[in-house]
């Protein structure tokens, strides 16, 4: 009976004693105080106990946001760290829903995104719509979230840099009249950066509040519901442990 129990061991393939990690794509540039390309942001921290709470390995690789979300439509990678709900992503990507609608709970972040013009300037934002303005609308590249928004309204814009300093120049050089961003990292700036504080202004209303995720690919999905959905179940419950908001109390 040893004999025979020792060569079916032998027989099994080896995924039936490691379970294969799943691959998140996170992206290259900062997204402060979430994700960090060389250290791990708030949202990188919540996986990870999410992952180690649900035994469910989780490995996360950085790459450029525009290689992420083609690497996980080709297979490649199986999902994505910081991607709103949109109908971009949602074409080739699974999220956890509450039946028809993403579920908030399991989000890794909410987000507000404000709107910023140039002081003086008569360009405005009234909560529906843009007022007095000619140009395309200033967005970090890569923000489905924001872009699917104004494709909505039909209104122009610019995606071209992904760099939020470097769209405060280009709101600075008259390449646009309003500027989109998101709160922390563009208040971080206007605290930091005195040559954009004396001249850009945010605007009173918020464009937009959005919620973040984890998700993964379809066919990933398919193959792998139990555990995705067990990650996504304890993110949603390690986000409110005191253990993670302790953990992530000094990340800028």
């Amino acid at each position: 009976m040893k004999a025979l129990a020792s060569a079916l061991l032998l027989a099994l393939p080896a995924a039936a004693f490691c379970q294969e990690a799943m691959v998140l794509c996170v992206e290259d540039q900062a997204a402060a105080p979430y994700t960090f390309p060389a250290k791990d942001g708030t949202m990188q921290v919540l996986i990870k106990m999410a992952a180690k709470q649900a035994n469910v390995p989780v490995t996360m690789k950085v790459t450029s946001w525009k290689r992420c979300i083609e690497e996980v439509r080709s297979g490649a990678t199986n999902g994505l760290v910081n991607a709103g709900f949109t109908p971009f992503h949602a074409e080739y990507a699974a999220y956890p829903m509450q039946g028809d609608k993403p579920n908030t709970a399991a989000a890794l972040a909410r987000m507000d995104i404000l709107a910023y013009r140039l002081k003086g300037s008569n360009a405005g934002w009234d909560g529906s719509k843009f007022q007095n303005v000619s140009k395309p609308v200033l967005i970090p590249s890569g923000f489905a979230t924001i872009s699917d928004r104004l494709k909505s309204m039909n209104v122009p814009y610019d995606d071209n840099t992904k760099e939020p300093a470097r769209n405060f120049h280009k709101l600075i050089a008259g390449q646009g009249e309003i500027l989109l961003g998101f709160d922390g990292e563009m208040s971080a700036l206007l605290a930091t950066r005195k040559e954009f504080s004396d001249k850009v202004e945010v605007l009173p209303k918020q464009f937009m509040t959005a919620d973040f995720y984890a998700p993964v690919s379809k066919t990933y999905y398919a193959a792998n519901k139990e555990k995705v959905e067990a990650l996504w179940a304890a993110i949603g419950k390690v986000k409110k442990s005191k253990e993670y908001q302790d953990a992530i109390k000094d990340i800028k």
